[in-house]
């Protein structure tokens, strides 16, 4: 004996309709993926001058990125250290996207923030006399994901 097949047709509008009902309950979290690039120089200090380099980032990087903030182009930025001048690195930055695509997104408004920082020198000292970008990494963090 055979049974008979709903339309298929039928089917489908069914399955839509529940789904739409269902996705309708679900927060919007789980709804949508919100990814947010997180950037990662590694720097290394020149010997001794570790606490320097990180006075000068925060004078210059991060006068900049507060702008950045401010105009919503980012979340978050900070400055870390191993706490010794040893190893291939020994400062971290890590500064939060607002999205994926990370500075990508925003180079162009942030270049108009960066021309018109005045560069601020630490004990007379520039980056380059302060220490150097040895790496940088993007890494990505969800929101939804995060302890709370």
């Amino acid at each position: 004996m055979r049974t008979a097949t709903p339309p298929l047709g039928r089917i489908s509008k069914g399955v839509c309709i529940l789904l739409l009902a269902l996705a309708a309950h679900l927060p919007m979290a789980a709804q949508a993926v919100e990814r947010r690039a997180v950037e990662l120089p590694f720097l290394k200090a020149n010997p001794g001058l570790r606490e320097q380099l990180k006075t000068f980032i925060v004078l210059n990087w991060f006068a900049m990125d507060r702008i950045a903030k401010e105009q919503g182009l980012m979340n978050a930025f900070t400055v870390m250290d191993t706490g010794t001048d040893e190893g291939p690195w020994n400062v971290v930055v890590s500064v939060t996207y607002m999205d994926e695509r990370g500075y990508d997104g925003i180079a162009e408004a942030f270049e108009k923030i960066r021309r018109a920082h005045p560069p601020v020198r630490v004990e007379g000292k520039g980056l380059r006399d302060l220490g150097s970008i040895v790496d940088s990494k993007r890494v990505f963090e969800n929101p939804a994901h995060a302890a709370r």
